[in-house]
């Protein structure tokens, strides 16, 4: 649903769409009918209650007239449409149907303004959130609690929701990349990882604060450093025409020289838009490039077992010349307490 909303601003959860020489034509059901009236864009606008049979009979209408004699070729989203749903669509006659990995999300890589400005709005929310959350302290509560208030804090400073479930990670537990928060209680000499986001306009927000105590260990306090020295060195690698795969080696380079890399276990970052994850991906495996215009995270984290667990994320918009951060809070140790 996330390909339709970018193409037609249609907002609902069922709706299917077909692009044709002869037009674009949406089909949804009763339940979205004054919305799709309302948001649709660029669109005929069919509404039943047999959505399928109508995008069956619409297929088989445009293939014949544009066929000229012959079979032509239906395009598919491979990443969306289920098995069984092909089976229906197809009806076994599949010769000439052509599996489209991602037709959209390529498209969608490039952020117009409106998008960027959706998604600044976002990080605003998220981070007065989490700023409100602070200065109530979040020492001696549990994870849980700080979590849930962050997140309700969010919709009252304008999100539409959470862009995803919030991480609040303390102690060893912060060695775990994607930690669901608990009901342990934060200790006051203890490392907190808090990744958080929210949604505004459809558009998502995604920003990492790792937080020391007062009195940092001198091993704990070299961890922080050196992720954000290698942070620090992946934005400055963003500018237009370089590989993703160069700003993710940036990353490495600086973390293999601080001796973390073996602890360091996800890829640096991801474009950043309608979902919380998205096309480019800044990673060894990438083949990308960076273009003005996208919107990603540089995001590299240390993830030591038994000891814990320390990440460090900003969006960054590309410009025409480098890499600008759309999220906001200071990175340095211990900014916000």
């Amino acid at each position: 649903m996330t390909n339709i909303r970018y193409l037609t601003g249609f907002s609902g959860s069922d709706a299917a769409l077909l692009v044709s020489p002869d037009g674009v034509i949406f089909v949804t059901d009763g339940r979205y009918a004054e919305q799709s009236r309302q948001e649709v864009r660029g669109a005929e606008i069919v509404i039943s209650d047999r959505k399928w049979s109508v995008v069956s009979r619409r297929i088989r209408m445009a293939t014949r007239r544009s066929g000229r004699g012959r079979r032509a070729r239906v395009g598919f989203e491979s990443l969306h449409l289920p098995v069984e749903l092909y089976r229906y669509l197809t009806k076994g006659r599949d010769a000439h149907w052509v599996a489209l990995r991602d037709p959209v999300e390529s498209l969608r890589m490039r952020k117009e303004e409106n998008e960027v400005l959706a998604m600044e709005g976002a990080a605003v929310a998220a981070s007065g959130a989490l700023l409100e959350v602070l200065s109530a302290g979040v020492r001696g509560r549990t994870e849980k609690e700080v979590a849930a208030d962050l997140e309700r804090g969010m919709k009252v400073l304008g999100a539409e929701e959470p862009s995803f479930r919030a991480i609040v990670a303390s102690g060893s537990r912060s060695a775990l990349p994607h930690a669901e928060p608990t009901g342990d209680v934060i200790g006051r000499e203890e490392a907190i990882v808090i990744d958080f986001g929210a949604r505004r306009r459809g558009y998502c927000s995604d920003e990492t604060v790792s937080l020391l105590p007062a009195r940092p260990s001198s091993s704990l306090r070299r961890v922080f450093d050196a992720v954000r020295r290698a942070q620090e060195r992946g934005i400055r690698a963003i500018r237009p025409g370089v590989s993703c795969r160069d700003v993710d080696a940036r990353v490495r380079e600086s973390l293999d020289r601080s001796g973390y890399l073996k602890y360091f276990v996800h890829s640096t970052g991801h474009g950043v838009g309608l979902d919380i994850h998205e096309r480019p991906s800044l990673s060894p495996r990438s083949k990308d490039r960076i273009v003005e215009g996208m919107v990603v995270t540089v995001e590299p984290g240390v993830y030591i077992p038994g000891f814990g667990g320390i990440r460090i994320e900003d969006m960054i918009r590309v410009t025409g010349r480098r890499g600008e951060r759309v999220t906001y809070l200071p990175k340095q140790a211990t900014p916000l307490l």
